[in-house]
């Protein structure tokens, strides 16, 4: 086997193996790859990692969580330090990097009994009141921080209860600042001074009858690189 050694080569070199300490090619630009010089069945499992992906917009990571039961949740009158916790829908990650956007996503099937409730983000299990641990308010930060100003607000204006629930859609934005693991709940609460109550993946009334729906849940959680 031919030996190559040299700080500058000119010319042509063609070759299929590159071996040896710090083997590699570096300094290729977009421009020099044509369609059909890189195939994916080139590419081993090691030879391309998301900590490598290091250009702004790149999703590092992403996971989708589904949830089918359907049991109801009890919100209390006092959204900000309450709250039920959606457990079952948490979203878990370990950022890659401390400056990335995490972004959470929730489909959340289901019917409350009352209008006056709503939803807003838990993370790491904090509440509305302390600021939950995420980068940006979950309140309206005009009126202030209290029980009827969530970030996500009211989704239940129907007042029949009975059937044909709703598809609450919740979606939260944060940066880290660190890459230690963390999660992300949907909580659900009352805004005003009576305790509601959400059925999720049904209506009130349901038990399976026509007319009253049923359907499934889904969370997902994507870290993009900034």
């Amino acid at each position: 086997m031919a030996s190559l050694q040299g700080s500058s080569v000119s010319g042509t070199l063609s070759a299929t193996t590159f071996s040896g300490n710090g083997a590699g090619v570096t300094n290729l630009t977009s421009s020099n790859l044509n369609g059909n010089t890189l195939t994916n069945a080139q590419l081993n499992a090691n030879a391309i990692t998301n900590t490598k992906l290091n250009f702004a917009g790149a999703v590092l990571q992403t996971q989708v969580i589904r949830y089918d039961a359907r049991p109801s949740y009890s919100g209390p009158t006092n959204g900000t330090t309450g709250g039920t916790r959606i457990q079952e829908l948490r979203l878990n990650i370990t950022p890659l990097y401390s400056n990335s956007l995490i972004v959470c996503e929730w489909w959340i099937h289901g019917e409350a009994n009352n209008h006056d409730s709503g939803w807003f983000v838990s993370t790491n299990g904090g509440n509305l009141s302390s600021g939950l641990g995420g980068s940006y308010p979950q309140w309206n930060t005009n009126v202030g921080q209290n029980s009827h100003s969530y970030l996500l607000g009211d989704t239940f204006y129907d007042q029949d209860t009975g059937s044909t629930p709703t598809c609450s859609l919740l979606t939260y934005y944060d940066v880290p600042g660190n890459t230690s693991p963390r999660f992300y709940e949907p909580v659900y609460g009352s805004n005003d001074g009576g305790t509601r109550t959400f059925w999720i993946n049904s209506t009130v009334g349901s038990r399976g009858q026509n007319n009253h729906e049923n359907g499934c849940s889904f969370g997902r959680i994507t870290e993009i690189r900034q």
